[in-house]
C-alpha cells in the first residue's frame, strides 16, 4: 500500500488554486487514500498526458519518475478520464518503457469534498 508521506518525502509538492481556494497534493491523497489502484491502458493515457517535448529538466523528472506511485486521474462520475492531477512524469515514463499498462486511482467527483471538487473539476 502507498503511504501518503512516501509521497511527499519524494519531492512533490503540488496545490491547485482557484480563487482564494487552495486544494495541495497532501488533500487530495488524503481524500483519495482508500481508493483502490487500477491498472490502466498506457495508451489511453499517451491522449491527455502532459508533453514537455524534450525539456531537459522534465526528462530527468521522468527518469527519475517512481512507478511504483499509483497516478491520480481526474474523471468524470460514470468513469470517463478527464485529465491526469498527478503523476503525468510517471505516465511519460510508462510510454518510453512501452509499458501496457500504469497503477492509477480514478477519481470520481462524488470521492471528494465540496472544495477539491470547486477547484478540480
Amino acid at each position: 500500500m502507498i503511504k501518503l508521506l512516501d509521497i511527499l518525502n519524494e519531492g512533490i509538492d503540488d496545490s491547485w488554486t482557484v480563487g482564494d481556494e487552495t486544494v495541495t497534493l497532501r488533500d487530495i491523497l488524503e481524500l483519495t487514500k482508500d481508493i483502490p489502484v487500477t491498472k490502466y491502458d498506457v495508451k489511453k493515457l499517451s491522449k491527455i498526458v502532459l508533453n514537455w517535448n524534450g525539456d531537459p529538466e522534465h526528462d530527468i523528472r521522468i527518469e527519475k519518475s517512481n512507478l511504483s506511485y499509483p497516478a491520480l486521474v481526474i474523471a468524470t462520475e460514470k468513469g470517463r478520464v478527464r485529465y491526469i492531477l498527478d503523476g503525468n512524469h510517471r505516465i511519460q515514463k510508462a510510454i518510453r518503457n512501452n509499458l501496457k499498462t500504469v497503477d492509477i486511482k480514478i477519481i470520481k467527483p462524488s470521492m471528494l469534498s465540496d472544495k477539491a471538487k470547486r477547484i478540480l473539476y
